[in-house]
């Protein structure tokens, strides 16, 4: 993993993000539904989270690396899911993720609620979401929430279930890659 990944100075963070803008990118209608928690997060629930400088938490290296693969292959804008999505501007977020290793274009919030007592389930958000902006969409949903379950099976088949403790690794990323790229058979 690159010293990005783990934490970079914004001088390092500058001189790479410059090089990336050079990179001719394909463009894809794809979009990844993004939790944080038990996806790039997979500390322990007993054990302390390590915070980077910026104040936000550290990312696993094994699933930030499949992530940065995943996007490097698709170009998917990405749609935060996570609770923590209510704490950061859309800047902050780039910022975070930049820090990370994460460079992605687009990125959004899956709805405009701003206040914890706000939100509903994670299943339900995402519901909504389909529902507003239609099930022909080609997203995956990266996730370890449970009330995902509750969704009906064409929105659950594009599901990437993640473990709290492993989080987003190579099998999710293989799976995601053939959800987005049409490769598995959504009814």
């Amino acid at each position: 993993m690159s010293k990005i990944a783990t934490g970079a100075s914004d001088e390092t963070l500058a001189v790479s993000l410059a090089e990336r803008e050079k990179i001719p990118r394909k463009k894809y209608k794809m979009i990844i539904l993004l939790d944080i928690d038990g996806v790039l997060v997979t500390t322990p629930s007993w054990k302390k989270v390590e915070q980077l400088e910026d104040g936000f938490m550290k990312f696993d290296e094994k699933a930030t690396e499949c992530l940065a693969e995943l996007y490097e292959e698709t170009n998917a804008s990405i749609i935060l899911t996570t609770t923590h999505r209510i704490t950061y501007s859309i800047e902050n977020w780039k910022k975070i993720f930049h820090k990370r290793g994460l460079y992605f274009e687009n990125i959004s919030k899956i709805n405009e609620k701003s206040k914890i007592e706000e939100l509903t389930s994670r299943g339900n958000e995402i519901k909504e979401w389909v529902e507003k902006t239609g099930f022909e969409k080609n997203y995956v949903i990266i996730d370890d929430d449970l009330s995902i379950n509750s969704l009906e099976k064409k929105i659950k088949d594009r599901v990437v279930f993640t473990k709290q403790s492993i989080g987003f690794d190579r099998n999710g990323k293989n799976k995601a890659i053939e959800i987005l790229k049409n490769e598995i058979k959504i009814d």
